[in-house]
């Protein structure tokens, strides 16, 4: 993998908000500076969830998938019991760490969680 991921745009993946506890599934199509596909078939892909403001504190990071048919392409879900408890704006960051263990953070992005009510 070459080091093509010069020119990011901070928060530039589309924002969302869910309520805690409910599942979410994620996906990442990465390519490089240049626009072309980066194959991840060899790398570790996680997605790393921090309190914004806060970015030197993981809340959560979730472990991806590589998708078979677009080896680009990875996929991440947030289960319902890995956000039941939190609540509040989150920076997401996608983190691909190359066979050599160079790591790629190419994009960041804005989570709203809403606290899940309380069970009857």
């Amino acid at each position: 993998m070459a080091d093509n991921f010069s020119t990011l745009v901070v928060n530039d993946l589309d924002s969302f908000s869910f309520i805690g506890g409910t599942e979410q599934s994620l996906s990442f199509t990465i390519v490089d500076s240049a626009g072309s596909s980066v194959d991840l078939r060899t790398a570790t892909c996680t997605v790393i969830f921090s309190p914004y403001g806060q970015n030197n504190y993981a809340a959560m990071t979730i472990t991806g998938s590589v998708v078979d048919a677009t080896p680009n392409t990875f996929t991440a879900t947030l289960t319902g019991s890995s956000t039941q408890t939190l609540s509040g704006k989150y920076t997401m960051q996608p983190c691909v760490v190359d066979i050599t263990g160079k790591e790629y953070r190419p994009a960041q992005g804005i989570v709203l969680i809403t606290g899940r009510n309380a069970t009857v």
